[in-house]
């Protein structure tokens, strides 16, 4: 049996997370827009969130 590697896990995972954060940055971009760190972090996190699911799709291996 092969190992478990949450490759499955992980992309599920950020799939969601990528959902909410890409729908409320808007928002919280107009709520907040003197707060410097929190729209450092979006951004982060929305270039994060391209490269996270697409490096991890490379790898998943057939029947994962």
């Amino acid at each position: 049996m092969a190992a478990r590697t949450g490759v499955w896990t992980l992309r599920h995972v950020a799939h969601r997370l990528c959902k909410y954060v890409t729908k409320f940055t808007p928002t919280l971009t107009a709520l907040y827009p003197e707060n410097a760190a929190l729209l450092a972090a979006l951004a982060a996190a929305n270039a994060a969130c391209g490269a996270l699911d697409a490096e991890l799709q490379a790898i998943q291996e057939v029947g994962d």
